[in-house]
């Protein structure tokens, strides 16, 4: 689904061709062929061709603590609206989803393929009716920080990000199901249409997140912001959306860049984005 690793260790492959064969799925259809898919920063994903169909085969890391029944419901749900490629199996044994494939997608680009087809695709999402606990900011922060070591400064920064959650729980709420990582990798053109992949940590949440999520992976301007904001309230039929979610965007912003700043920093082989998401979050919080 999303681009071709250039190579990958043949051992590999043949670990991920020896998984499948343990799965009941594949039974009755001998894999053909397996090769890499870009891998994320916390899942690996593969091609898997068999002779009846083609499919998307993700790995987990054995000490995740998501909640992969909840990730399995809320693709269930986008794919039944033609949002989302089709969950197909889930094995919590072999820490495993299979998905179908999309055959010649390309990763979702701001510049070339506009921001009304992910506005839209976005506002369909946020409508759909998944149950899910509801994603309390200064809660979710605490967790993270509970993960990692923080120097004085660091702990500065904290307190922004508390205050920000404050903020945002005190305005005018607007909680639908949320993707809570929309960057590039998890958003595929195929087919003439957008498609959202990678519901790891989708559930109900304020929408200004992934609005958030949006300007700051895209990096929109202020008036590109305020014409997003526009759109999407207009998708949603509720022009007093508007003006709400700029209350509360800037908020949304620090937080979101809060959690990519603690995320990253509690593994330490993404020092370099940590560093960046933590320099994003001073800037915000000038």
């Amino acid at each position: 689904m999303a681009q071709s690793l250039s190579a990958a260790a043949g051992s590999e492959l043949e670990s991920v061709r020896r998984l499948c064969q343990r799965l009941e799925f594949f039974f009755s259809q001998p894999v053909l062929q397996v090769r890499p898919l870009s891998h994320g920063e916390s899942n690996q994903s593969y091609y898997v061709g068999t002779a009846r169909g083609e499919y998307v085969l993700r790995c987990y890391p054995a000490e995740s603590a998501v909640c992969r029944q909840q990730e399995l419901r809320c693709q269930h749900a986008a794919a039944a609206k033609g949002l989302a490629p089709a969950p197909l199996c889930l094995n919590n044994h072999y820490q495993v989803m299979l998905s179908d494939y999309l055959a010649n997608g390309v990763a979702y680009e701001y510049g070339v393929h506009g921001l009304p087809i992910l506005l839209t695709a976005l506002a369909r999402f946020h409508q759909l009716s998944v149950q899910t606990p509801v994603l309390e900011p200064g809660v979710y922060l605490r967790q993270l920080a509970r993960a990692v070591t923080l120097s004085d400064a660091d702990s500065v920064l904290m307190a922004v990000l508390q205050q920000a959650a404050q903020q945002l729980q005190q305005l005018p709420q607007d909680t639908v199901l949320c993707h809570l990582d929309l960057h590039s990798g998890n958003l595929l053109f195929a087919e003439k249409k957008l498609w959202l992949l990678d519901f790891e940590y989708s559930q109900l949440a304020d929408s200004s997140l992934d609005l958030a999520a949006i300007s700051l992976h895209f990096d929109l301007s202020a008036a590109q912001e305020q014409d997003m904001l526009l759109q999407y309230a207009g998708l949603r039929q509720q022009p007093e959306l508007t003006e709400i979610l700029t209350g509360k965007l800037n908020a949304a912003k620090q937080l979101y860049s809060g959690f990519c700043w603690l995320w990253y920093q509690a593994q330490p082989v993404y020092e370099k984005q940590a560093k960046r998401w933590q320099q994003r979050l001073q800037t915000l919080a000038l």
